[in-house]
């Protein structure tokens, strides 16, 4: 017998600041308003799929972390259960590795990560 499997993808909400190639900054936070909404309409769009994600994967950068944490919160799903992948990113372009304060980017635990946005959706 032959089983179904999903899989979606889904890119961040709109960033506060503009993602520039060669400028930065790359680690931008979702937009407050306009990012949020757009994060919130795709949650609630897959939390009401005939199946609704089962594992979420998500890059380590603020904006991917922020719409991840919507969905596994649209979907029942605790913030720990994001499996955060450093491989999502575009490491191979030191452009883009600056926060928006212009200092290199730095690896953060994943903890770190995930506590860095859940409160702001709760």
């Amino acid at each position: 017998m032959t089983t179904k499997q999903h899989v979606y993808f889904v890119r961040y909400g709109l960033t506060k600041y503009p993602l520039v190639e060669n400028e930065g900054p790359y680690d931008s936070p979702l937009h407050p308003i306009h990012g949020y909404e757009q994060g919130l309409a795709i949650s609630r769009k897959l939390a009401s799929m005939p199946c609704p994600p089962e594992v979420v994967y998500s890059s380590s950068l603020h904006r991917s972390l922020s719409t991840s944490q919507m969905i596994v919160h649209a979907i029942g799903k605790t913030k720990n259960s994001i499996l955060v992948e450093d491989g999502l990113v575009e490491w191979l372009t030191p452009s883009l590795t600056v926060e928006p304060d212009g200092t290199r980017l730095k690896i953060r635990s994943v903890q770190d990560r995930i506590d860095m946005t859940f409160d702001e959706i709760d």
